[in-house]
């Protein structure tokens, strides 16, 4: 059977089984509504619960029922009425429960309105009173009440995508048959949308369930996918979300793929998708080269695809066209965002974080990112025994997320958050190091962040303790570091000891050079590799390349370890023992998440020690003004 009918066809079984269902329901009902008079219970049902009596049945038990239950037996009829399109009577009830309401049965009241409004051809109306409601406090059968007029809305005004998302929400509020009947309905809406339309959705803010609903839509609605792949891309959809309700729509006898059940991936034919033109070349040029390195000796055949030359559906056309059954790459976020709503029936490892946090199985994501390096900063000093740091970030873009995964992190090991300040300009050095060091954390967090304020990051973050500052880490380059430090000495105390201070790539300076004594003793955590480990093969490398900088040799690990772990991926995203890499030690996360702990080395008098390296005397001079004007320049030249 074509996957073109496989939609069709599970939409027939769809509506067969929905017909039944209501048929079914008819009978039972007029089983209890014959010529035997329906005796009702004591107490109401729930007043969002499934109609089954007309409006005046209703009302007839609210006239020896308590004021709560009274409510709740009108709201029934009002429902009742607005079901047989008897409108007349339920604005008249509706408008005598208005007089005697309380304000909490407000609420209950919009969404009685807002039913009336979408009843009646309204919806603009219906819209805007349900806008004013908030879902938030509402009870949780009020809230699947909300969410199904929410639905029933979006669909009146040619949303069905909304309109499922409304009532895959409503989905956990639901049991038994009534929860049957919303997954029809959710299949219903999503059935007759092409496989673009909603892979094209995924990009909107959905909740996660709808966004699995969209993935697997939009694999059995694909037209032209092979049995395969389509197989294997639902596979890895049932691996991903292994308790989502959609599985019920997958197909019967589907068969577990062969390259699911390996314990690790050895692929034949490996896909690169790298800028290989364009700005960004030299950069793709590193990994590259790490690729090719890595591979030599390997069985498997390696091909290279430019994503600056066709967009990310053209490359994947060529990759399938090509063979591959395993991708590397993308490197830029947009494209990796591009190629996951493709969906490739394939593992990826991309060489980014992704726009989002999706958790897919058989999705990887191994980035060089600032933020990662901070997260690991924030394990290394919880390890050393450090409890009160004070992270001293610029007041950019790149400063606040290093100093806001520091935080997260932080806050996972120790409860509370960290001591926060932003520095801003080489003039107003001086004064933010005095307002970190003496500023308590007192600020209120909904104040807006600004340079030497000291706070706890993100929404309801507990504060940090006030403490004695016992540790600090720079999320700054090697050129704010140098200039920075001496302030930090001079603020304090000359004669005192200097915090021990954590410091990441950005910072690094090559060993070897003259000796910077503001520097000494700052500890610094990057890979392996840049401190001198895996000699020959960076003899090699140097050979080959000898220019090569330091920020292109990380760049070569990337590409090096990204082909090296492919057999491991498995393995260690089950959580397996960290693999020793160039870049690192390297765990993953449920997420996928490639995780990297940093070798950390200590600066002193030129070159990189063992952390924990004790320097013979204190060699430590004032900077004399040649040096101190040779600061300025370079932190002025870097803005």
């Amino acid at each position: 059977m074509g996957l073109k009918g496989l939609a069709t066809l599970h939409h027939s079984k769809s509506v067969t089984r929905l017909l039944c269902t209501l048929v079914l329901s008819y009978l039972l009902l007029a089983c209890g509504t014959g010529t035997i008079s329906q005796r009702f219970p004591d107490t109401p049902p729930d007043m969002f619960s499934t109609i089954e009596q007309s409006g005046e049945q209703y009302l007839k038990q609210t006239r020896n029922a308590n004021p709560a239950d009274a409510f709740s037996w009108q709201v029934l009829a009002i429902r009742a009425w607005l079901q047989e399109n008897n409108v007349l009577a339920a604005k008249n009830q509706l408008v005598q429960l208005q007089k005697t309401a309380t304000p909490e049965q407000q609420p209950i009241l919009s969404l009685l309105e807002a039913q009336m409004a979408l009843v009646t051809g309204h919806d603009g109306l219906a819209e805007q009173l349900l806008t004013n409601i908030e879902p938030d406090r509402l009870a949780p059968n009020v809230l699947g009440y909300y969410l199904l007029l929410q639905a029933n809305r979006f669909e009146q005004q040619s949303q069905p995508i909304a309109a499922a998302d409304m009532l895959a929400q409503r989905h956990q509020y639901l049991a038994g048959p009534a929860q049957q009947a919303n997954l029809e309905r959710i299949y219903a809406l999503l059935a007759p949308i092409s496989s673009d339309m909603l892979r094209g959705a995924l990009t909107e803010k959905y909740e996660p369930t709808t966004q699995a609903w969209l993935r697997l839509m939009a694999i059995l609605n694909a037209p032209s996918t092979n049995d395969e792949q389509r197989n294997w891309q639902l596979n890895s959809w049932r691996n991903s979300y292994p308790e989502h309700p959609g599985a019920y729509y997958l197909p019967e006898g589907l068969a577990e793929s062969s390259m699911l059940a390996l314990d690790s991936y050895q692929p034949s034919h490996i896909a690169v998708l790298l800028p290989l033109t364009g700005q960004l070349a030299p950069q793709a040029a590193a990994i590259r080269n790490g690729i090719e390195r890595a591979h030599q000796g390997q069985a498997s055949r390696l091909s290279f695809f430019d994503t600056q030359t066709s967009d990310m559906a053209k490359v994947y056309q060529q990759l399938q066209a090509a063979g591959a059954d395993f991708i590397i790459g993308p490197l830029l976020k947009g494209d990796i965002a591009a190629l996951a709503n493709l969906d490739p029936a394939m593992p990826q490892l991309a060489l980014n974080m992704p726009p989002q946090k999706l958790g897919l199985a058989h999705r990887y994501y191994f980035a060089l990112s600032p933020e990662s390096e901070a997260a690991d900063a924030a394990q290394h000093m919880w390890e050393q025994g450090h409890r009160q740091p004070l992270v001293f970030a610029p007041g950019n873009e790149l400063g606040k997320r290093s100093a806001t995964e520091f935080n997260r992190v932080w806050k996972q090991l120790s409860g509370q958050g960290a001591r926060l300040a932003y520095f801003s300009s080489q003039q107003a050095i001086e004064a933010d190091v005095r307002r970190a060091l003496n500023t308590k954390a007192s600020a209120s967090i909904s104040q807006p962040l600004a340079a030497g304020v000291i706070q706890p990051i993100g929404d309801n973050a507990p504060a940090a303790s006030n403490g004695a500052i016992d540790s600090l880490f720079m999320a700054s380059n090697a050129t704010e570091t140098r200039f920075i430090l001496p302030y930090f000495d001079f603020v304090r105390d000359s004669r005192a000891q200097r915090f021990p201070t954590y410091v990441t790539s950005r910072s690094f300076i090559p060993g070897g050079s003259a000796p910077m004594s503001e520097l000494n003793g700052v500890k610094l955590g990057d890979m392996p590799w840049i401190f001198g480990e895996q000699a020959q093969l960076m003899a090699e490398v140097e050979q080959q390349w000898p220019n090569s900088s330091s920020a292109w040799l990380r760049l070569f690990a990337l590409g090096y370890d990204a082909v090296n772990i492919i057999p491991q991926l498995n393995d260690l995203r089950m959580g397996t023992m960290a693999t020793s890499g160039l870049t690192g030690d390297i765990s993953i996360n449920e997420q996928g998440l490639i995780e990297r702990r940093s070798l950390w080395m200590e600066y002193q008098d030129g070159d990189w020690q063992t952390e924990g390296y004790q320097a013979p005397a204190d060699t430590t001079e004032e900077l004399n003004l040649e040096r101190e004007q040779e600061l300025e320049r370079e932190f002025e030249s870097q803005g």
